[in-house]
């Protein structure tokens, strides 16, 4: 499978070590961040993470699925770019 660079639009709790705690699982399984950005929301309590990662489609399913599992994780969406 070829790798493509796909965006994950993260929203999260803004709570301390979220953005610790995300990096470390995408980077501990040995997967590169290519861009990372995060912002706050209209609501105070949550954050936007946009993480660009290069993979294949299985890799970024899997990254996907182990982030859906983090407790402060709220929603996670992704495309190809």
């Amino acid at each position: 499978m070829k790798e493509e660079t796909y965006r994950l639009n993260c929203f999260v709790e803004n709570r301390p070590g979220v953005l610790a705690r995300i990096v470390g699982l995408i980077s501990g399984r040995g997967y590169n961040i290519q861009t990372l950005n995060v912002g706050p929301t209209e609501d105070g309590t949550v954050s936007r993470m946009r993480i660009d990662v290069l993979g294949t489609r299985r890799v970024v399913e899997q990254i996907i699925l182990q982030l859906r599992n983090q407790v402060n994780v709220i929603e996670v969406v992704s495309r190809r770019l």
